[in-house]
């Protein structure tokens, strides 16, 4: 039976990313999977090899993008660096967001930015102002679908509801279609990711200490213990 003094986590991100964390917050609680998005993978890849690395701000693109064994990857995140591991790249950067990213990259070039139809960070246009030769290939999409009713019920609802958003899109596309209830704790990974929630809703959000996933783990492992009396 749910223990009704412990919080429902209701997370919102690509079937693959919330499953992932879902497993590492095993035991913790109620958890309600409800992707906002679905990644689509586009049907033609461009070649990496012909490029002095690649540029990975998402482990999105690292499961639907081209063959990457042998090629230098520079990456945003450790799930990102460590799925591009997995598929056999040789990580040289691990960066903690894309403003790290960018500072951290000298060259050589040109470099291919690997990246989702809706992207963040103005990478490319960054370090192409920086001299560095960069392309970029759009290797998903994502696109938005509907809330699940056992989400909006749970966001909605009086009953206490922890609310992680990753990105000022899904925080966007989560506000528009919900009225959020009184025993509802958003979890921000940055303050632009909380401006979108407070755009479309007018509620606040806590802030992650840091646009990581493993600061934001800390931060729903902590709201999570927040026993209503």
């Amino acid at each position: 039976m749910t223990d009704p003094a412990v919080p429902i986590l209701v997370l919102t991100r690509p079937e693959a990313q919330s499953r992932a964390l879902a497993a590492e917050l095993d035991g913790v609680g109620e958890v309600i999977v409800a992707p906002i998005m679905q990644i689509v993978c586009a049907e033609t890849m461009p070649d990496p090899t012909a490029f002095a690395g690649v540029i990975l701000t998402s482990a999105n693109a690292v499961r639907c993008g081209p063959a990457l064994a042998g090629v230098d990857a520079h990456c945003v995140g450790d799930s990102t660096a460590e799925a591009a591991r997995q598929a056999g790249a040789i990580v040289r950067t691990v960066a903690r967001d894309a403003d790290d990213l960018v500072a951290r990259i000298s060259g050589p070039g040109p470099l291919l930015h690997l990246r989702g139809e809706h992207a963040r960070g103005a990478v490319a246009e960054r370090l192409t102002a920086a001299g560095i030769r960069i392309e970029e290939a759009v290797v998903y999409a994502q696109r938005p679908v509907a809330l699940s009713a056992e989400a909006r019920a749970a966001i909605e609802g009086d009953a206490p509801a922890v609310l992680p958003l990753f990105s000022p899109r899904s925080a966007r596309l989560v506000g528009a279609t919900v009225r959020p209830g009184p025993g509802l704790q958003v979890i921000a990974m940055s303050p632009a990711v909380a401006g979108a929630w407070r755009e479309a809703t007018g509620g606040g959000a806590e802030i992650s200490d840091a646009p990581t996933g493993p600061a934001m783990l800390v931060r729903i492992v902590a709201a999570l213990r927040r026993r209503v009396p």
